[in-house]
């Protein structure tokens, strides 16, 4: 009995010892859902929840600064983010960072979402490539009547100049979006989110530089 307990403590120290060493959650591979001539939008599991993770790459042709100008004009995202109801920035820390509260317009049954989400800007002073990091602060605001706020939200927008005046971003979020919404169907529309918002900002950027062309030659002005 005594050597079978030994065998026995001996097995569950070394299936300890292997979950302990091994990744709580493998990342899993990116999986294509979407192809056209200047955007991908792919796909893959989440922390190993049933979620998806949707990570969107398109070629823009605009500067570098007139990008950033569209992503940190609140007021404007409600003309090129898909379903989105409007969004305005909550507080500023200077340049770097802004908390901003938005309204994800969700179609018919589903009760409208509102998020609140902080923006950390960051950028490589050789490259002049920026990140702008997106982290969840869903209690950095109260809760509105009749809307059910996203619980779990996050991931980065990526800007990198191209040699020949273009830009090349990155999207990826994930997300969970509270309440009760069948999987598949969140996974749609995190997918449509993505795809249809990256396919807006073409046109966005070229609208926002004729609109505010006054601000975006200032930015130009001050590298």
């Amino acid at each position: 009995m005594d050597k079978l307990n030994r065998g026995l403590h001996v097995i569950c120290f070394v299936v300890m010892v292997a979950l302990a060493s091994a990744p709580l959650f493998a990342a899993s591979e990116w999986q294509l859902v979407h192809s056209s001539d200047r955007l991908t939008v792919e796909r893959r599991d989440y922390k190993g929840s049933d979620l998806d993770e949707i990570r969107g790459v398109l070629r823009l042709d605009a500067s570098l600064n007139a990008v950033m100008a569209l992503l940190k004009d609140a007021s404007f995202n409600e003309q090129w983010v898909y379903r989105s109801g409007g969004a305005r920035v909550l507080q500023e820390m200077g340049y770097p960072e802004a908390y901003v509260y938005g309204i994800v317009d969700a179609p018919f049954p589903m009760v409208d979402r509102d998020t609140v989400v902080r923006f950390d800007f960051k950028q490589d002073p050789v490259t002049r490539e920026i990140t702008i990091g997106i982290i969840n602060f869903p209690q950095f605001a109260p809760e509105a009547d009749g809307l059910v706020r996203v619980p779990d939200f996050g991931g980065f927008w990526h800007l990198r100049p191209l040699t020949d005046q273009g830009v090349m971003v990155t999207y990826q979020v994930y997300g969970d979006p509270g309440g009760w919404i069948p999987v598949w169907m969140a996974n749609r529309a995190a997918v449509l989110s993505v795809q249809n918002t990256l396919e807006n900002m073409q046109a966005a950027v070229v609208n926002y530089e004729g609109s505010q062309s006054r601000y975006v030659k200032e930015l130009d002005s001050a590298e």
